[in-house]
């Protein structure tokens, strides 16, 4: 009966929290008046406008008037309390309030453009072609070059365009020793997330070749090998071309079909170093100019990066009487990317 009669109560007391004013008699003869908040077997958590929160153990508690306007008053004697099951604490519900829609913030859209530009500063070994006289002669030479270089990309759903172009120029006292000019557009077109085609327009001038003017188009097919960027990506292709170029002295020239073979690796190892690696050769196991580099490219801050890269650049097509060219970089670069 006696349980009956404090369950009715705790029923009461939890429907009418939020406007009940209760009362506490204090077994020293104190009375409080205000509201209660909880209780459970040990304590009692008050709330009065003089003391504010407080908690009162049920050793010190006489009794207690809950003053409920649908029943009345009720009145809890203290040998009651400890025996009073904790209530179950009512369950919390967050609500936020739903933004206006003029409030809510829009979606931002990865643009669909992109690039760098980069000022390289490298050491160089390599051979020549010099004029002396009516002459061309070949010589070997170490000497220091400047490079500036960059790119600009477009994105589209499974279209991909790229402009890419490099200058670079040496010069002595004495002489000129390296003046060199490129810019290639790629277009790439994913047939699906792991196989592609592609095409390279390339026109170039390298005085260090001894080539005056130079023409390269190619189709390709190619295979994404590990697509995760920018964590690990590996890709190949091969295909065919159409080669020309033509000699400083302007007494040969050579235009025909070619076979090319690309294969492109970039590795983020950690969040701010990333490895890259890339090969490219253009026509057969003879008669070829193929070109490697590897490096390394360290953030430094923002989009601003580290870049250190080798390259070997060799040609046995372009060759001088009988002597391929070959050049040996080791470049250092600071690269900005947007």
């Amino acid at each position: 009966m006696r349980h009956t009669f404090l369950s009715l109560a705790i029923l009461v007391l939890t429907a009418a929290w939020t406007s009940a004013q209760d009362t506490v008699l204090l077994a020293n003869g104190d009375v409080l008046t205000g509201t209660i908040i909880k209780q459970d077997s040990e304590r009692v958590y008050f709330r009065s406008a003089a003391f504010g929160t407080v908690s009162l153990s049920t050793r010190d508690i006489a009794e207690i008037r809950i003053h409920a306007p649908e029943v009345g008053e009720i009145t809890v004697p203290s040998s009651a309390l400890a025996d009073t099951p904790p209530p179950e604490p009512l369950p919390t519900v967050e609500v936020q309030a739903k933004p206006k829609a003029d409030e809510v913030p829009a979606k931002e859209e990865k643009s669909r453009w992109s690039g760098q530009t980069g000022l390289a500063i490298a050491m160089r070994e390599s051979n020549t072609l010099r004029r002396q006289g009516d002459n061309l002669k070949e010589t070997d030479q170490q000497f220091e070059t400047y490079r500036v270089y960059g790119n600009l990309k477009w994105e589209g759903e499974q279209n991909t365009l790229r402009w890419d172009w490099t200058y670079r120029y040496s010069r002595t006292d004495l002489r000129k020793d390296d003046d060199y000019f490129n810019v290639t557009q790629n277009y790439q077109y994913d047939l699906s997330k792991q196989y592609y085609t592609a095409c390279k327009t390339l026109y170039q001038q390298d005085f260090r070749r001894g080539i005056e003017h130079e023409y390269l188009q190619t189709a390709e097919v190619g295979v994404n090998w590990f697509n995760q960027p920018p964590n690990l990506e590996l890709s190949t292709s091969v295909g065919g071309g159409y080669h020309k170029y033509e000699r400083v002295d302007q007494a040969y020239s050579d235009a025909n079909a070619k076979f090319i073979l690309e294969e492109a690796l970039r590795w983020q190892m950690v969040n701010s170093l990333t490895l890259f690696q890339k090969y490219s050769h253009l026509g057969n196991l003879e008669k070829y100019h193929m070109l490697f580099t590897a490096g390394l490219e360290n953030k430094l801050v923002r989009d601003v990066f580290l870049r250190v890269e080798y390259r070997l650049d060799r040609d046995t097509d372009v060759d001088y009487y009988d002597k391929s060219y070959y050049d040996k970089a080791l470049l250092t670069s600071v690269l900005y990317k947007f």
